[in-house]
């Protein structure tokens, strides 16, 4: 059933965007624009007080395979382990990646274009396929502007296709909430029934915000009541999410500072909901300009909102939390990155209670070359994964979690992935040579599970 969404796009607007899983499920609708301009948070925009870092330039990488070659040396390479790839697109070309594909799958409307981006999804699938060189591998493409439906029907094919281990670098930003929970619900339903599955945390530290709502204008810091977008001036795609639970009610607005009286590029009030979840979604291509998210609360409304900006930094935004479908979905795997050189969490990755493991970044691959972010520390779990099952079928995701995890390095808190020491766990008889990972400092704080 599509959904009535109610976004007001102004005309400096110039194309309503159609990225996967970021445009709004349903149509959309016009509402009455009159006197909208005037329904701001009074001085709007003037110095941030609060701006986010710049991001660090990433660190020479030194091998973050190193644990995966012990593993290979004593004979364990995932044969007769099925691996299945979720992506928009991927380009296996003539290359060594061609060899390893034993069936891929397109489930999207129409051809993927000329100019489609291959490089993110293709590297993921040649990290699984260096991780875990003897594995069967399987790959569905949803496409660019691929939802809910077709997500389901790609892992829908990979399951029939008797995949043991199911690998999703993406986050997901759908328009409602009965979209995100689908989502959440297609990954569970994969690991009840005996396939687990490995996403991505996310890299959105710095493009998100979490707090406590309000009646009127919300206060984001210092009782400020507003969000800039990046650091200066912004062009391009913009998507903004805006999630809460319970009974209260909230709008979004898009706002761009100019001379005199800002002006609102987009509002929404649509409160697309499922089972008492709710979501405000606003999706634009803006001209370059300096803009600023508000959220506005209705009567008594005092419940927790978060802030989500997938394209752009929020000059306010929360220590933790960031993640989203699937990494939000129960049984799955959710993976943060952290620094190949140091072991320090990288500060892009999303954190938060559903973090599962971390993992380095930094992998040089041939499709997009360092390749970093948590969608590059997913496949190192999923190839993990996939090598403990080639010893021991018998582990259920939930078994096979649990020895990932007990396998780990503990410090301050976060778990680091160590596949020598997971795969040896499940295979003792094993000739695995178990060493501390090399990208991983030594720490005080350092324990196992």
């Amino acid at each position: 059933m599509r959904a009535e969404s109610a976004v007001v796009l102004f005309v400096l607007v110039l194309v309503v965007s159609s990225v996967s899983f970021v445009v709004p499920v349903g149509s959309s609708s016009a509402v009455d624009t009159e006197g909208l301009a005037r329904d701001r948070p009074v001085g709007a925009f003037g110095d941030d007080p609060v701006r986010s870092s710049a991001p660090a330039d990433p660190a020479p990488n030194p091998d973050t395979l190193a644990g995966f070659a012990r593993v290979h040396d004593a004979g364990i390479t995932g044969e007769d382990v099925r691996v299945g790839v979720v992506g928009s697109a991927f380009a296996t070309g003539g290359g060594r990646l061609a060899d390893d594909v034993t069936d891929r799958r397109r489930f999207a409307a129409g051809a993927p274009g000329l100019i489609a981006d291959t490089s993110h999804d293709t590297a993921v699938a040649e990290i699984v396929s260096r991780t875990a060189p003897g594995a069967d591998l399987y790959l569905a493409s949803i496409g660019r502007d691929g939802g809910p439906e077709e997500y389901a029907d790609a892992v829908a094919w990979l399951r029939t296709r008797g995949v043991d281990v199911i690998v999703d670098a993406g986050s997901y930003f759908p328009a409602t909430a009965e979209g995100r929970e689908r989502l959440n619900a297609v990954a569970a339903a994969a690991t009840e029934n005996g396939t687990a599955f490995v996403t991505s945390a996310g890299n959105y530290a710095d493009r998100h915000w979490i707090g406590e709502g309000s009646e009127g204008w919300i206060g984001f810091a210092n009782d400020t009541r507003y969000n800039s977008l990046g650091d200066g001036a912004v062009s391009g795609s913009v998507s903004l999410r805006l999630h809460w639970s319970g009974t209260d009610s909230y709008d979004l607005y898009l706002y761009r500072a100019v001379d005199g009286e800002d002006q609102l590029v987009a509002k929404s009030a649509a409160d697309e909901s499922a089972d008492g979840r709710h979501t405000e979604a606003i999706d634009a291509t803006l001209p370059v300009g300096q803009y600023y998210v508000a959220v506005r609360g209705g009567p008594d409304a005092n419940g927790t909102v978060e802030l989500f900006a997938s394209h752009h930094d929020l000059a306010i935004s929360s220590d933790a939390g960031g993640m989203v479908a699937p990494a939000t979905a129960e049984g799955v795997v959710a993976v943060g990155a952290v620094d190949s050189v140091t072991g320090e969490p990288q500060p892009y990755s999303s954190t938060g209670p559903a973090l599962d493991i971390s993992a380095p970044d930094g992998t040089a691959t041939n499709a997009a070359g360092e390749f970093y972010g948590s969608s590059a520390a997913a496949p190192l779990v999923g190839g993990t994964l996939t090598l403990m099952l080639a010893e021991d079928e018998s582990l259920t995701p939930t078994e096979a979690q649990r020895v990932l995890r007990d396998a780990a390095i503990r410090v301050d808190g976060r778990l680091y992935l160590d596949t020598a020491s997971a795969v040896r766990a499940v295979a003792p008889a094993s000739s695995v040579q178990t060493t501390r990972p090399p990208w991983l400092r030594a720490s005080a704080n350092e324990s196992r599970d």
